[in-house]
């Protein structure tokens, strides 16, 4: 054999040992997507959502994930680039806008819904999407963000067989009363209220909001609010002295917490939070997170509630956290 043949021959051995004992990582592939407006029929009255289809791929039915918005109305175009990035990535998106924005016509709006309420629908559009031709329905899952993270969370708990898996992002699993204050608290102090103030406005909030819960604002709580106003007039957040009950919270909301319900979840969860969240307490929610193996836990340091650095970037880690997960359970289920 020749000094040539033998190199050729000994190249051969090297990449074939290396194929059997090396795991080759596949390329990545990045779809074309297709959208589609859809409308959605409800108990609740009809929802439009915008459908994000990958083109080309090679399955005949899809996996597919439902995107539940975060609190308030920012409207569904905040939502639309993870929507896409599911897509890109050979999972099928569905987004919606809230009852009673953008182009649903509903009974009710967000604003007069409950968390309860807000989950029923949520799992009536979750059953549309399951339910489309090209979607595989055992490979359903759910994103959220901030509120939409907790409610994704709640669906899991309530009937953990239909999910087949969750991607919270920012969401409080503490109750909306104790997530709240925390909100408040980390804006003063962000502001730079001084702390006696700090101090004097969560407990009149803890107050006003024990009175939501109670269906009544009482007269004690009034006056702590009027006190308030007086020493405070120009702190930005202060409860209403009207004595009329908000919309918005609902009383059922105040309490409203998944804690103990989360050891029912059985799919795979990947939760995301920011170290730098001033909107949801991240250490909080966290350590009411069951220790099973089901749990995947992305605490991003000098990150905030929109996984952004100070300087507006998103953190790189959030994207790439959120494919390798996914794609990882798509293989084993």
């Amino acid at each position: 054999m020749t000094l040539k043949s033998r190199l050729i021959f000994l190249f051969l051995n090297i990449a074939f040992i290396c194929l059997a004992t090396c795991q080759i990582e596949p390329e990545d592939v990045e779809y074309e997507i297709k959208q589609d407006s859809v409308w959605i029929e409800t108990s609740n009255g009809n929802i439009f959502g915008l459908l994000y289809t990958p083109v080309g791929t090679k399955k005949e039915k899809t996996p597919a994930v439902l995107c539940l918005q975060g609190g308030g109305d920012v409207g569904l175009t905040n939502y639309i680039y993870e929507a896409k990035f599911f897509a890109k990535n050979g999972i099928t998106a569905l987004v919606c806008d809230k009852s009673g924005t953008g182009l649903s016509k509903t009974k009710k709006s967000w604003r007069e819904q409950s968390f309860k309420d807000i989950t029923n629908e949520y799992f009536e559009i979750f059953e549309w999407l399951c339910n489309q031709s090209g979607i595989d329905r055992n490979k359903v899952g759910l994103h959220g963000m901030s509120q939409g993270g907790r409610l994704a969370l709640n669906m899991s708990t309530i009937q953990p067989d239909k999910i087949a898996f969750v991607n919270s992002v920012s969401g409080p699993t503490i109750s909306y009363k104790e997530n709240q204050l925390y909100a408040l608290k980390k804006t003063f102090q962000e502001q730079k209220v001084d702390s006696e103030i700090i101090s004097k406005a969560i407990k009149t909030w803890e107050m006003y909001f024990n009175d939501i819960a109670k269906g009544e604002i009482s007269e004690k709580t009034l006056k702590m609010i009027n006190e308030l106003i007086a020493v405070a007039p120009h702190l930005r957040y202060k409860p209403n002295n009207t004595g009329v009950l908000p919309i918005r919270p609902q009383p059922e909301d105040i309490n409203f917490s998944i804690e103990g319900d989360l050891e029912n979840i059985t799919c795979p969860v990947l939760l995301q939070y920011g170290q730098l969240d001033i909107l949801v307490d991240p250490v909080a929610s966290l350590a009411l997170i069951p220790d099973k193996s089901n749990f995947v836990i992305k605490n991003y340091a000098d990150t905030d509630h929109s996984m952004n650095f100070e300087n507006g970037d998103v953190n790189p880690l959030f994207m790439e956290d959120k494919l390798i997960w996914i794609q990882n359970i798509m293989e084993k289920r």
